[in-house]
């Protein structure tokens, strides 16, 4: 497993592709009704204050530390093993939803007759072998699969616009019952997912090239992906009205009914190959970085541990027994009290011992 160098643009592309993820296939803040729009937005913003006020600031604090090594610095050794353990399981569990997922669309949309473990097994394997080559190949697939990604998603947003499944009055009223809808809706829920997961990229920061732009750059490409992500959300409610939270993939069933011009049509295998890209990018990221961390707490880099943690994320794959299973579980579990965890007591509290251990420092260099 290689640990090169990344380029601020291929760190910029995996942001992108990371964040988007497997965020299209759901028509997030259901519960804010027409504001759910909002509640995106609200989320985002929270996320940006999560992303630049801690993530960020552990970066800039420690450039020269992944999130272990920042563990096992503040926390200690009897503590640090335990709190890195719990981001492995962590970041195992985060890759093993995305694989159930994987799997579970392939055999809805492309594959219905493939079995299950065929498909997983075929994923895990991909993700094994990108991660086997190293953080370059990883964060170089993204650089060069983000544009062609984002060219299709604008052309499937022209095609929406022109097929008259648009209806922007389902948008309005704005606010009709209050603000306090759109902030429960976001808070945690939206910050766990999708923007709350940004904290994967204390793993891989370390590795960017050292340029002096990575915090800019960073917080611009969590903007654009969050932007995105309201985009897709405004137009799902758009075409789908009051039945937009009742429907399993929205997206997905916005594209069953679209007829452009009357000649193109049934373009939903073309969306499923976009959000497959999507979960795998997301899916093999979140691998690489149960790897890394385990390699750091094991202070030793070896393909057994690729193999020991792929077979971690496959055996984890079938704990579910069908994707509805775990998306329920995912929202009214996870979201709320598992994830915040991870994401936002835990880097608060490392951010609190940095900024303490950096003044006592400064004030023994002055004694």
């Amino acid at each position: 497993m290689n640990l090169e160098r990344i380029s601020l643009n291929q760190l910029g592309s995996l942001i992108v592709l990371f964040l988007i993820g497997s965020s299209s296939l759901f028509y997030l803040a259901s519960d804010a009704s027409r504001d759910a729009w909002l509640a995106v937005i609200v989320g985002m913003l929270c996320g940006l204050l999560l992303l630049w006020g801690v993530n960020l600031a552990l970066y800039r604090l420690m450039p020269q530390r992944n999130l272990i090594e920042i563990i096992f610095e503040l926390l200690g050794r009897p503590l640090g093993y335990i709190v890195s353990i719990a981001y492995v399981l962590y970041f195992c569990y985060k890759s093993i939803r995305n694989v159930r997922e994987f799997g579970d669309l392939m055999i809805m949309f492309l594959l219905p007759q493939t079995p299950l473990t065929v498909l997983i097994i075929f994923v895990c394997l991909l993700s094994a072998y990108t991660v086997f080559h190293g953080v370059d190949v990883l964060f170089r697939m993204a650089e060069a699969i983000l544009p062609l990604v984002i060219i299709i998603y604008l052309i499937l947003f022209l095609l929406l616009t022109g097929s008259g499944l648009l209806h922007f009055e389902n948008l309005t009223p704005i606010l009709e019952n209050g603000f306090k809808p759109v902030w429960d809706a976001a808070f945690p829920e939206l910050i766990s997912f999708p923007f709350g997961e940004i904290i994967l990229f204390l793993m891989f920061w370390k590795y960017s090239e050292p340029t002096g732009g990575i915090v800019s750059f960073t917080v611009k490409c969590f903007l654009f992906s969050g932007l995105f992500i309201t985009f897709t959300n405004m137009f799902i409610l758009a075409g789908l009205g009051s039945l937009a939270g009742t429907v399993t993939i929205p997206l997905m069933q916005m594209t069953n009914h679209m007829e452009f011009a009357r000649f193109l049509e049934r373009i939903d295998p073309l969306v499923a190959l976009l959000l497959f890209t999507g979960v795998f990018f997301k899916l093999t990221a979140y691998y690489f970085g149960a790897v890394l961390a385990l390699s750091q707490i094991m202070k030793r880099q070896s393909k057994y541990i690729i193999v020991f943690v792929g077979a971690i994320i496959f055996w984890g794959s079938f704990m579910f027994r069908n994707y509805m299973e775990q998306v329920w579980f995912g929202f009214q579990y996870n979201v709320k009290y598992h994830f915040p965890i991870f994401q936002i007591l835990v880097p608060m509290l490392l951010l609190a011992l940095a900024m303490i251990k950096k003044r006592w420092s400064e004030k023994v260099r002055i004694e």
